[in-house]
């Protein structure tokens, strides 16, 4: 079975002619594994190449020892090419002097025959593309370092998973871009959009009280678009504090301690981190979701509660983390739990369903409000699986 892995676009990368463009954290490294195989094997060319989304010809990744010339024409071979189609196939290391079109882009500017070694990049056990070799002279011509070809199926093994891991953070900060953006969507619409339908229906009345010298119904309806513009405007000012809240580190736990000292510094409330487990094992996505989270809860307790003291507690029980931001303050009251917050809420709930979690708001016995986000663990998820 085969499938797509790599990064999605085809256009044509400005340091590699040819070449999709690949992140250059991971396209370095390979140039550079490519560069160590030639000087091994001395091949005149390496390329890795994935399947297409379109199906042939092949992505063409990285190449090595290949011209400007020869990179473009390789990059436009048939994916049903000769021994590379093969390897990709059946899923085994192939080796034989072949006249494919691969082998022909480089025959035209050199001459002569060329030995073709091609192996599956291989993610999970399907091929999803091929690392080929091409070096001068027949396959029995050619004589290669001792254990070289059993190297070579472990490095598709690696390559493959590599790129797949590329291609997956592409998708996944796209689904979050996305997600982020129809999040937006429905907080505008629900907390603006209603507002704004108020103003205009009380616009009217206000037009009407203006034109009959109503100067009382006149009063009180521009008094209540005054009051709703400046709820409006509230509105807006959190929905971008929300949206622009950026996690500052690049796991959790510094992330949350700086959202901390920031927190506590604009709004002179204390707030303790009591964290009784290890750095999570989280995706990005899962840790931006749960940042975000903690945020909105903490901001929330420091806006609405009048706390002295508002503390994160960060557990795992029975298989599922529990995140709690827990105050001081006055409290819910009776019948106001979906209120906390404002639309705050649905948007904590909504990152809260995206990794598998659950909110869950409720007033402290001693006083003060409990926010408690419970989801699952990777260890837990990892257990399942197996």
């Amino acid at each position: 079975m085969l499938q797509r892995c790599g990064s999605v676009s085809r256009e044509e990368s400005a340091g590699d002619p040819g070449a999709r463009p690949l992140d250059s954290q991971m396209h370095a490294p390979i140039e550079r594994l490519l560069h160590a195989l030639a000087d091994l094997s001395a091949a005149r060319a390496i390329t890795v190449r994935t399947v297409s989304e379109l199906g042939s010809p092949m992505d063409l990744i990285a190449a090595s020892g290949a011209s400007v010339a020869t990179r473009s024409r390789i990059a436009s071979a048939s994916a049903d090419c000769g021994v590379c189609a093969q390897a990709l196939h059946s899923g085994e290391l192939q080796v034989a002097t072949a006249q494919c079109s691969c082998a022909s882009a480089l025959s035209s500017t050199v001459g002569g025959d060329h030995k073709v070694i091609a192996v599956a990049l291989r993610h999970e056990e399907r091929a999803c593309g091929v690392l080929s070799l091409f070096l001068e002279g027949s396959a029995k011509d050619v004589e290669l370092p001792p254990g070289f070809l059993d190297l070579l199926p472990a490095l598709g093994d690696l390559i493959g998973a590599a790129l797949e891991n590329t291609r997956q953070t592409e998708v996944d900060v796209h689904s979050s871009v996305m997600q982020e953006r129809h999040l937006l969507a429905n907080e505008v619409h629900d907390s603006l959009a209603q507002n704004l339908t108020s103003i205009r229906m009380r616009t009217a009345l206000l037009r009407n009280a203006v034109a009959t010298r109503d100067e009382g119904r006149a009063a009180k309806y521009l008094e209540e678009i005054d009051e709703s513009l400046a709820v409006a405007q509230s509105r807006v000012r959190e929905i971008i504090t929300q949206f622009r809240a950026q996690m500052d580190a690049p796991r959790l736990l510094p992330a949350l301690q700086f959202a901390i000292e920031e927190l506590q510094g604009a709004s002179g409330v204390q707030i303790e981190l009591d964290c009784r487990v290890r750095e999570p094992r989280l995706s990005p996505y899962e840790e931006v979701q749960i940042f975000y989270i903690a945020r909105e809860a903490l901001t929330n307790a420091l806006k609405h509660s009048q706390a002295s003291c508002v503390r994160l507690v960060l557990d795992e029980r029975a298989g599922r983390y529990e995140l709690t931001v827990e105050d001081n303050g006055i409290g819910l009251e009776d019948g106001k739990a979906t209120d906390h917050g404002h639309f705050g809420l649905n948007i904590m709930r909504e990152r809260a369903q995206r990794v598998g979690g659950a909110i869950e708001l409720q007033r402290r016995k001693q006083g003060g409000t409990r926010v408690q986000l419970t989801f699952p663990s990777r260890a837990a998820n990892d257990k399942a699986v197996a």
